[in-house]
């Protein structure tokens, strides 16, 4: 069974960009990027004020909306025989002799093991540490000229206090997602206008995809106190698996954070099915994530540092191949099991 909250399709704050991990796990599990009109992604563009380097990708990239991509999984998880209840607000989770209770909005629910799935949002009780950065999400309508600039790019553009991701996805819409610190935001204020406007004063890669675009919703998405970097060690619960984000928040820019989440859900499926306790999944997940979270810390740290950003920008200039190298590098650990078999299957 699966318990969703919304009552229907819905955005997310989402980088929408999806690795070549991503995409096999997700053919692998009954739903096809292609079908879904995906953009394709080879080519990664970094940006710092007006200097800008490309380097290719390991891989071929998707660009798809959350919109359209979460109701194509609920849709798979329906087609395998689960049971989907939706506009269902978990409201407690608490483990009991021989199984857990679920306390929802619309009852009592029991089962033998819970996946802790919650995303961005934490369940009572259950919470995780907070973060001093601000994400925002939205999408425009891009000019032809911005659209054709951005074919095949998969963009990362830094800016004093926070750092932006921007990629086509389905019907031609340029997904535009940024991390602000709050310290910054209580500055510049938080509306659309006022963020692209800051946006473009320190970014003329940004002003330029946005110069003649239409907004595609009233106002961006918002989701604050991500904590990026966190790892779950401390265990929920013998029976309660944490997933996704409430296992594991990757900084966004690595743009694996929706393998991550396929990735764990896979592997605590087949943890239960193979009676591993929730408590040795965690230990067992966490150790094989440690080498990438460190390096993706390293990373954090120098986007967020101004001379040590113009410096590794410089060096991207020179040595494009490093960077596809790096990227290779800072890929999906701790799931090689998963990953090969997807692959195998595939």
């Amino acid at each position: 069974m699966i318990v969703e909250k919304s009552a229907g399709p819905h955005h997310k704050v989402c980088g929408e960009f999806l690795s070549e991990n991503a995409a096999l796990l997700l053919a692998h599990l009954g739903v096809d990027c292609d079908r879904l009109g995906c953009s394709k992604v080879e080519t990664l563009r970094l940006a710092d004020g007006a200097s800008q380097v490309t380097a290719p990708l390991p891989f071929q990239g998707r660009g798809l909306s959350r919109f359209r991509l979460d109701e194509s999984l609920l849709a798979a998880a329906q087609a395998a025989g689960v049971e989907v209840r939706r506009a269902t607000v978990v409201e407690g989770i608490a483990e009991q002799p021989g199984g857990v209770r679920v306390h929802t909005s619309g009852g009592e629910l029991r089962a033998d093991a819970v996946a802790l799935s919650s995303g961005k949002h934490n369940v009572r009780g259950l919470p995780r540490p907070g973060g001093s950065m601000v994400g925002f999400k939205t999408h425009v309508n891009p000019s032809a000229a911005a659209r054709q600039r951005m074919c095949g790019i998969v963009q990362l553009h830094a800016f004093p206090g926070g750092y932006g991701g921007f990629c086509l996805v389905e019907d031609g819409l340029l997904s535009i997602a940024w991390n602000v610190h709050s310290d910054v935001l209580r500055v510049v204020g938080s509306s659309w206008a006022a963020q692209s406007a800051y946006l473009a004063k320190h970014s003329p890669v940004f002003a330029d995809l946005i110069d003649g675009a239409e907004a595609a919703w009233d106002k961006p998405l918002a989701v604050s106190g991500q904590p990026y970097g966190f790892l779950r060690s401390a265990p929920v619960g013998a029976s309660i698996y944490p997933v996704g984000d409430q296992l594991a928040v990757i900084p966004s820019f690595v743009g694996d954070g929706t393998a991550l989440a396929l990735a764990s859900g896979i592997a605590a499926a087949r943890a239960v099915l193979g009676g591993e306790s929730a408590h040795a999944f965690q230990a067992r997940i966490v150790s094989g994530h440690k080498p990438q979270f460190r390096l993706a810390g390293a990373l954090d740290f120098t986007i967020s540092n101004t001379p040590l950003r113009k410096l590794a920008l410089a060096g991207a200039r020179l040595a494009p191949g490093l960077v596809t190298r790096l990227i290779a590098a800072s890929r999906l650990r701790g799931f090689d099991d998963v990953i090969a078999s997807a692959r195998k299957a595939g």
